[in-house]
C-alpha cells in the first residue's frame, strides 16, 4: 500500500488486533449507515414530485429539463430518464425507477486542475508514530482508478489481476459520486453558494477545488471554452480563476469530452443549480440529524468583497501551485504505463 511495508504503522501484536477488531466494527457501521435513512431518505423536493405530490418551479424544472438535456448531466448521475441533447426533444417517459440515485456507480475524468490547498501535498515528513503520508510532495499524481488498478502507492490492493491490463485507459478518472445532497446544508446555513445569506462551504469534487454548485457547473459548461496551460493560482492577467481561466488538468488522459463546451447560458447554468438544490433530503420529513452541527457558518458581504459570489467563492484564499517536479516513479512509472507520459 506504501511502497513495500503494508504495515507502515508500528504496532505490537496485542494493538495490531485491537485495531483490526476497531476497523472491522468501522466497516459494519458504515454498511449499517449507508442502508439507514440518514443516507437514503428519499425525502427531498424532486421526490415528492416524482410521487406527483409536489410541482417543481419554472426554474427547478427548467434545470430539470437541462439536467436530463444541453447539460448532459444525467449521461452519469443516472436519474431514470433518457438523455435528450437536441433542441426542442423533450423526454415524456415515465421514470425508470422510483428513488433515482443519479449515480451510474462508473468513474470519470473531468479534468479538474492539482488544487495545492489540498494537504495531502505538504504531509511529507514523519507523525508522531513515525508514519509519513506522503513523502513524494508535489510529486504526487492523482491517477484514481488507475492507481488503484495497479496497486499503487496510496491505494488498496487491485483484488483481481487481469483488470491490472486496464489501468491506463482510466487513469485520472473518480467515482461519479451522487448527485443527491449535493446541496445539504445545516439548517443555520441555508445555503452552499456565498452572497448575502450566511452559507455552508463545501469542498466538491474529488480534491475539493470547486467552493460553490455555480463553479461545478460553470466548469462543466465552460472547462475548454476557457482552458489555459497553467497551474491554479497562475492564470494570467485579465482573467479570473474559475470565472474564465481553468487551471490545466492535473491528468489529462481520459478526459471526460461529453462535457467541456456546452453552451449554457448564465442563467441555464442558475437553473440546473435550482434542480440540483431540489434534490436535498428533508422536504417531506425532517432528515435526522440536521441540526447537530455546531460550527460557524461563513459569511461574506457582497459590497465591500469581490469573491462574496457563488462564481468567485475561495478565490480569496487561493495559493499559488509552486513549480511541480516532474510525477514520482513509483506513481507514474508503474506497468502497465499510462498512454503518454504524465509531466
Amino acid at each position: 500500500m506504501f511502497g513495500t511495508n503494508t504495515m507502515p504503522i508500528d504496532l505490537t501484536p496485542e494493538d495490531r488486533t485491537k485495531a483490526n477488531d476497531v476497523y472491522g466494527h468501522w466497516g459494519q457501521s458504515i454498511d449499517s449507515y449507508e442502508q439507514s435513512v440518514q443516507v437514503s431518505a428519499f425525502s427531498s423536493k424532486f421526490d415528492a414530485f416524482l410521487a406527483g405530490q409536489h410541482t417543481l418551479t419554472a426554474d427547478e424544472m427548467a434545470g430539470f429539463e437541462l439536467f436530463n438535456g444541453k447539460g448532459n448531466c444525467n449521461s452519469c448521475h443516472v436519474d431514470g430518464r433518457g438523455t435528450t441533447l437536441k433542441p426542442n426533444q423533450h423526454d415524456t417517459s415515465s421514470a425508470a425507477t422510483v428513488n433515482p440515485l443519479f449515480t451510474c456507480f462508473g468513474s470519470a475524468n473531468e479534468g479538474l486542475p492539482l488544487n495545492p490547498r489540498n494537504a495531502f501535498y505538504y504531509q511529507t515528513t514523519p507523525d508522531s508514530f513515525g508514519f509519513t503520508g506522503n513523502p513524494y510532495g508535489f510529486g504526487y499524481r492523482d491517477l484514481g482508478l488507475g492507481t488503484f488498478l495497479r496497486s499503487g502507492f496510496g491505494s488498496g490492493p487491485n483484488p483481481n489481476s487481469t483488470w491490472t491490463q486496464f489501468a491506463p485507459s482510466v487513469d485520472g478518472q473518480m467515482q461519479v459520486s451522487s448527485a443527491r445532497n449535493v446541496a445539504m446544508t445545516p439548517p443555520q446555513c441555508p445555503s452552499t453558494e456565498a452572497g448575502l445569506t450566511p452559507y455552508f462551504q463545501k469542498e466538491l469534487f474529488h480534491n475539493g477545488y470547486m467552493k460553490s454548485l455555480k463553479q461545478l457547473v460553470h466548469f462543466y459548461n465552460t472547462r475548454d471554452k476557457f482552458a489555459f496551460p497553467v497551474t491554479s493560482g497562475h492564470c494570467p492577467s485579465g482573467t479570473i480563476e474559475k470565472v474564465n481561466c481553468w487551471p490545466m488538468p492535473e491528468v489529462k488522459q481520459n478526459l471526460d469530452m461529453t462535457t467541456g463546451n456546452l453552451g449554457l447560458t448564465d442563467k441555464e447554468e442558475d437553473q440546473i443549480v435550482s434542480f440540483l438544490q431540489a434534490l436535498t433530503d428533508g422536504f417531506t420529513r425532517p432528515y435526522p440529524n440536521i441540526d447537530t452541527f455546531t460550527g460557524t457558518c461563513m459569511t461574506c458581504n457582497p459590497a465591500t468583497d469581490p469573491n462574496c459570489s457563488p462564481s468567485r467563492q475561495g478565490n480569496g484564499i487561493l495559493i499559488p501551485t509552486p513549480p511541480l517536479p516532474p510525477c514520482a516513479s513509483v506513481i507514474c512509472n508503474v506497468p502497465p504505463l499510462p498512454s503518454q507520459p504524465i509531466p
